[in-house]
Protein backbone atom coordinates (compact mmCIF):
# COMPACT_ATOMS: atom_id res chain seq x y z
CA UNK A 1 0.00 0.00 0.00
CA UNK A 2 2.75 2.41 1.08
CA UNK A 3 4.57 1.76 -2.37
CA UNK A 4 1.02 2.61 -4.49
CA UNK A 5 0.81 5.59 -2.52
CA UNK A 6 4.76 6.82 -3.33
CA UNK A 7 4.07 5.84 -6.84
CA UNK A 8 1.03 7.70 -7.37
CA UNK A 9 2.42 10.94 -5.24
CA UNK A 10 5.17 10.91 -8.40
CA UNK A 11 3.15 10.25 -10.99
CA UNK A 12 0.92 13.19 -9.79
CA UNK A 13 4.39 15.74 -9.40
CA UNK A 14 5.14 15.14 -12.77
CA UNK A 15 1.57 15.67 -13.99
CA UNK A 16 1.30 18.57 -12.33
CA UNK A 17 4.80 20.12 -13.20
CA UNK A 18 4.39 19.14 -17.44
CA UNK A 19 0.79 20.84 -16.91
CA UNK A 20 2.66 23.97 -15.52
CA UNK A 21 5.26 24.26 -18.07
CA UNK A 22 3.10 23.85 -21.02
CA UNK A 23 0.63 26.33 -19.25
CA UNK A 24 3.53 28.60 -18.91
CA UNK A 25 4.56 27.96 -22.63
CA UNK A 26 1.13 28.75 -24.05
CA UNK A 27 1.09 32.21 -21.73
CA UNK A 28 4.82 33.58 -23.02
CA UNK A 29 4.66 31.97 -27.00
CA UNK A 30 0.78 32.12 -27.14
CA UNK A 31 -0.72 29.08 -28.96
CA UNK A 32 -1.70 30.79 -32.05
CA UNK A 33 2.17 31.49 -32.90
CA UNK A 34 2.88 27.49 -31.63
CA UNK A 35 0.17 25.98 -33.80
CA UNK A 36 1.96 27.72 -37.12
CA UNK A 37 4.92 24.60 -35.91
CA UNK A 38 2.86 21.85 -35.49
CA UNK A 39 3.45 20.33 -38.59
CA UNK A 40 7.84 20.30 -37.81
CA UNK A 41 6.89 19.65 -34.10
CA UNK A 42 4.42 16.65 -35.02
CA UNK A 43 7.28 14.96 -37.41
CA UNK A 44 9.91 15.36 -34.83
CA UNK A 45 7.65 14.59 -31.75
CA UNK A 46 6.45 11.26 -33.58
CA UNK A 47 10.49 10.36 -34.46
CA UNK A 48 11.14 10.93 -30.93
CA UNK A 49 8.40 8.91 -29.54
CA UNK A 50 8.94 5.89 -31.78
CA UNK A 51 12.36 5.71 -30.48
CA UNK A 52 11.94 6.14 -26.65
CA UNK A 53 9.09 4.01 -27.13
CA UNK A 54 10.93 1.31 -28.58
CA UNK A 55 13.95 2.32 -25.72
CA UNK A 56 11.10 1.90 -22.77
CA UNK A 57 9.37 -1.59 -24.15
CA UNK A 58 12.91 -2.84 -24.45
CA UNK A 59 14.00 -2.02 -20.76
CA UNK A 60 11.28 -2.99 -19.46
CA UNK A 61 11.34 -6.54 -20.76
CA UNK A 62 14.84 -6.70 -19.84
CA UNK A 63 13.80 -5.67 -15.94
CA UNK A 64 10.97 -8.00 -16.20
CA UNK A 65 13.64 -11.23 -17.51
CA UNK A 66 15.79 -10.33 -14.36
CA UNK A 67 13.15 -10.21 -12.04
CA UNK A 68 11.80 -13.94 -12.86
CA UNK A 69 15.48 -14.74 -13.19
CA UNK A 70 15.76 -13.67 -9.47
CA UNK A 71 13.15 -15.46 -8.42
CA UNK A 72 14.36 -18.87 -10.32
CA UNK A 73 17.94 -18.17 -8.92
CA UNK A 74 15.59 -18.37 -5.17
CA UNK A 75 14.05 -21.02 -5.68
CA UNK A 76 16.50 -22.82 -7.15
CA UNK A 77 19.10 -22.59 -3.63
CA UNK A 78 16.10 -23.46 -1.87
CA UNK A 79 15.84 -27.00 -4.00
CA UNK A 80 19.38 -27.48 -3.70
CA UNK A 81 19.25 -27.03 0.28
CA UNK A 82 15.98 -29.11 0.53
CA UNK A 83 18.37 -32.15 -1.36
CA UNK A 84 21.29 -31.91 0.52
CA UNK A 85 18.94 -31.83 3.69
CA UNK A 86 17.38 -35.47 2.54
CA UNK A 87 20.10 -36.93 0.81
CA UNK A 88 22.50 -36.68 3.92
CA UNK A 89 19.47 -39.10 5.61
CA UNK A 90 20.86 -41.30 3.18
CA UNK A 91 24.46 -41.60 4.65
CA UNK A 92 25.11 -43.38 7.89
CA UNK A 93 27.39 -40.66 9.26
CA UNK A 94 28.05 -38.68 12.49
CA UNK A 95 27.67 -35.12 10.94
CA UNK A 96 24.06 -36.07 9.40
CA UNK A 97 22.52 -34.30 11.97
CA UNK A 98 24.72 -31.75 12.34
CA UNK A 99 24.11 -30.80 8.76
CA UNK A 100 20.08 -30.71 8.61
CA UNK A 101 20.59 -28.82 12.09
CA UNK A 102 22.81 -26.11 10.09
CA UNK A 103 20.66 -25.98 7.21
CA UNK A 104 18.06 -24.57 8.96
CA UNK A 105 19.96 -22.27 11.13
CA UNK A 106 20.92 -20.91 7.79
CA UNK A 107 17.12 -21.13 6.57
CA UNK A 108 16.05 -19.04 9.94
CA UNK A 109 19.00 -16.66 8.84
CA UNK A 110 18.24 -15.91 5.36
CA UNK A 111 14.40 -15.44 6.63
CA UNK A 112 15.34 -13.17 9.30
CA UNK A 113 18.02 -11.21 8.80
CA UNK A 114 19.44 -11.40 5.51
CA UNK A 115 16.39 -10.79 3.49
CA UNK A 116 15.18 -7.00 4.93
CA UNK A 117 19.23 -6.61 3.92
CA UNK A 118 18.64 -7.68 0.37
CA UNK A 119 16.32 -4.80 -0.10
CA UNK A 120 19.70 -2.81 0.66
CA UNK A 121 21.77 -4.49 -1.70
CA UNK A 122 23.45 -5.80 1.02
CA UNK A 123 23.84 -9.80 2.60
CA UNK A 124 24.19 -11.23 6.15
CA UNK A 125 27.59 -12.37 7.37
CA UNK A 126 26.23 -15.35 9.39
CA UNK A 127 24.51 -16.57 6.82
CA UNK A 128 27.58 -16.76 4.48
CA UNK A 129 29.50 -18.48 8.07
CA UNK A 130 26.31 -20.93 8.48
CA UNK A 131 27.05 -21.89 4.64
CA UNK A 132 30.39 -22.51 5.12
CA UNK A 133 30.10 -24.47 8.16
CA UNK A 134 27.47 -26.71 5.82
CA UNK A 135 30.26 -27.28 3.22
CA UNK A 136 32.86 -27.94 6.09
CA UNK A 137 30.53 -30.46 7.70
CA UNK A 138 29.79 -32.02 4.50
CA UNK A 139 33.16 -32.21 3.85
CA UNK A 140 33.84 -34.65 7.03
CA UNK A 141 31.31 -36.84 6.10
CA UNK A 142 33.16 -40.41 5.22
CA UNK A 143 30.95 -42.99 2.66
CA UNK A 144 30.86 -46.03 4.14
CA UNK A 145 30.45 -47.96 0.68
CA UNK A 146 29.53 -47.61 -2.96
CA UNK A 147 26.47 -46.85 -1.98
CA UNK A 148 26.85 -44.02 0.33
CA UNK A 149 29.59 -42.72 -2.25
CA UNK A 150 27.09 -42.35 -5.08
CA UNK A 151 24.93 -40.03 -2.94
CA UNK A 152 27.93 -38.54 -1.31
CA UNK A 153 28.73 -37.18 -5.15
CA UNK A 154 25.53 -36.40 -5.35
CA UNK A 155 25.25 -34.03 -1.92
CA UNK A 156 28.55 -32.35 -3.58
CA UNK A 157 27.06 -31.47 -6.26
CA UNK A 158 23.98 -29.64 -4.97
CA UNK A 159 25.83 -27.76 -2.64
CA UNK A 160 28.19 -26.35 -5.72
CA UNK A 161 24.70 -25.71 -6.93
CA UNK A 162 23.25 -24.56 -3.40
CA UNK A 163 26.18 -22.21 -3.08
CA UNK A 164 26.30 -20.94 -6.71
CA UNK A 165 22.24 -20.11 -6.75
CA UNK A 166 23.06 -18.21 -3.52
CA UNK A 167 25.82 -16.13 -4.73
CA UNK A 168 23.81 -15.17 -8.03
CA UNK A 169 20.75 -14.45 -5.22
CA UNK A 170 23.17 -11.90 -3.41
CA UNK A 171 24.67 -9.98 -6.99
CA UNK A 172 20.77 -10.32 -8.10
CA UNK A 173 20.46 -6.73 -5.42
CA UNK A 174 22.21 -5.07 -6.71
CA UNK A 175 20.95 -2.28 -10.06
CA UNK A 176 21.30 -4.57 -12.93
CA UNK A 177 20.35 -1.13 -14.84
CA UNK A 178 23.52 0.95 -15.17
CA UNK A 179 23.50 4.68 -14.66
CA UNK A 180 23.83 5.95 -17.93
CA UNK A 181 20.65 3.85 -19.52
CA UNK A 182 18.60 5.19 -16.75
CA UNK A 183 20.48 9.16 -17.80
CA UNK A 184 19.41 8.36 -21.04
CA UNK A 185 15.47 6.97 -19.93
CA UNK A 186 15.07 9.85 -17.98
CA UNK A 187 16.24 12.42 -20.45
CA UNK A 188 14.36 10.84 -23.39
CA UNK A 189 11.30 11.47 -20.99
CA UNK A 190 12.28 15.36 -20.50
CA UNK A 191 12.43 15.71 -24.23
CA UNK A 192 8.93 13.92 -25.00
CA UNK A 193 6.85 15.82 -22.41
CA UNK A 194 9.03 19.06 -23.49
CA UNK A 195 8.19 18.47 -26.98
CA UNK A 196 4.33 18.01 -26.27
CA UNK A 197 4.45 21.55 -24.35
CA UNK A 198 5.21 22.97 -27.76
CA UNK A 199 2.04 22.31 -29.66
CA UNK A 200 -0.58 24.64 -30.55
CA UNK A 201 -4.38 23.76 -29.40
CA UNK A 202 -6.96 25.97 -29.51
CA UNK A 203 -8.48 24.17 -25.85
CA UNK A 204 -6.13 24.58 -23.44
CA UNK A 205 -8.19 21.70 -21.43
CA UNK A 206 -7.78 19.52 -24.22
CA UNK A 207 -3.97 20.37 -24.26
CA UNK A 208 -3.67 19.93 -20.60
CA UNK A 209 -5.45 15.75 -20.54
CA UNK A 210 -2.93 15.17 -23.66
CA UNK A 211 0.39 16.13 -21.73
CA UNK A 212 -0.86 14.95 -18.26
CA UNK A 213 -1.62 11.67 -19.69
CA UNK A 214 1.93 11.66 -21.63
CA UNK A 215 3.17 12.29 -18.25
CA UNK A 216 1.84 9.97 -15.99
CA UNK A 217 2.41 6.95 -18.84
CA UNK A 218 5.92 7.82 -18.98
CA UNK A 219 6.39 8.02 -15.36
CA UNK A 220 4.27 4.87 -14.46
CA UNK A 221 6.62 2.97 -16.97
CA UNK A 222 9.51 4.19 -15.77
CA UNK A 223 8.59 3.27 -11.88
CA UNK A 224 7.48 0.03 -12.84
CA UNK A 225 11.43 -0.55 -14.49
CA UNK A 226 12.38 0.45 -10.97
CA UNK A 227 10.44 -1.65 -9.08
CA UNK A 228 11.64 -4.59 -11.12
CA UNK A 229 15.45 -3.26 -11.42
CA UNK A 230 14.93 -3.56 -7.10
CA UNK A 231 13.57 -6.90 -6.79
CA UNK A 232 14.11 -7.28 -3.46
CA UNK A 233 12.49 -4.05 -2.30
CA UNK A 234 8.82 -2.42 -2.42
CA UNK A 235 5.49 -4.08 -2.99
CA UNK A 236 6.55 -5.73 -6.03
CA UNK A 237 9.42 -7.80 -4.99
CA UNK A 238 10.93 -11.17 -4.30
CA UNK A 239 9.72 -12.65 -1.22
CA UNK A 240 11.21 -15.47 0.95
CA UNK A 241 8.22 -17.65 0.53
CA UNK A 242 10.12 -20.65 -0.88
CA UNK A 243 12.16 -20.53 2.23
CA UNK A 244 9.86 -19.90 4.98
CA UNK A 245 7.76 -22.92 3.21
CA UNK A 246 10.92 -25.12 3.06
CA UNK A 247 11.66 -24.57 6.93
CA UNK A 248 8.18 -25.51 7.81
CA UNK A 249 9.14 -28.69 5.95
CA UNK A 250 12.72 -28.82 7.95
CA UNK A 251 10.75 -28.31 11.17
CA UNK A 252 7.92 -31.03 10.55
CA UNK A 253 10.60 -33.18 9.59
CA UNK A 254 12.72 -32.99 12.39
CA UNK A 255 10.05 -33.14 14.91
CA UNK A 256 8.90 -36.24 13.34
CA UNK A 257 12.39 -38.08 13.69
CA UNK A 258 12.73 -36.71 17.36
CA UNK A 259 9.46 -38.91 18.43
CA UNK A 260 10.43 -41.62 16.37
CA UNK A 261 11.23 -45.00 17.99
CA UNK A 262 14.86 -45.87 18.12
CA UNK A 263 16.04 -47.59 15.58
CA UNK A 264 14.54 -45.60 12.53
CA UNK A 265 16.91 -42.64 12.59
CA UNK A 266 16.21 -42.59 8.52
Amino acid sequence: MEHIVMVSVITLLVMAASVLVMLLVRKNIGYTELAKHNDVAGFIFAVIGVVYAVLLAFVVIVAWQMFRETEEKVHTEVRCMASVFRDIRLIDDPNRMEIQKEIINYTNIVIHEEWPLLGQGKSNRKALDSMHRIFNLVAAVTPDDAYEEIWYGEIVMKMNLFSDARNERILAAKDAIPGLLWNVLLLGALICIGISCLFGTSHTWAHIVMVASLSAIITLVLMTIIAFNQPYKGSISVKPDAFIEQLSHFENYMQTKNARPAGMSR
